[in-house]
């Protein structure tokens, strides 16, 4: 079960329908001055728990994120996308042999999220 009220999961190729889509898109957002990073995380290690006061949106790449946001545990698989919302307190570590590569992208405060919550 997700709990909406502080993160949303979304599969990138259906928002995008192609690779190519998916980097114009961000391209865009690097015009607007959202902040994306590209991250690699090798396996075992662990970004400790904290909370933004803006979304954080993670679109896994390879390997697999495994967050822990408020309560509850949620496995992020390559071609996903997760938006957690301001203030919601995460975690994430990365389980998978080979660790995991991902974007991270921020919708910093007073910027609309990069990724709207579904309501």
């Amino acid at each position: 079960m997700t709990n909406a009220t502080y993160y949303d999961i979304q599969d990138s190729r259906q928002l995008f329908g192609s690779e190519v889509e998916l980097m114009k898109f961000l391209k865009t957002l690097l015009i607007q001055e959202y902040k994306i990073y590209e991250m690699q995380n090798d396996q075992g290690s662990m970004v400790p728990y904290h909370a933004h006061a803006f979304a954080e949106t993670i679109l896994v790449l390879e390997g697999m994120v495994r967050m822990v946001i408020e309560e509850d545990i949620v496995d992020v698989h390559p071609g996903q996308i997760v938006t957690v919302k301001p203030f919601a307190v995460h975690l994430a570590a990365f389980p998978s042999e080979g660790g995991a590569r991902f974007y991270l992208l921020y919708a910093e405060k007073g910027k609309e999220n990069i990724f709207p919550l579904n309501k």
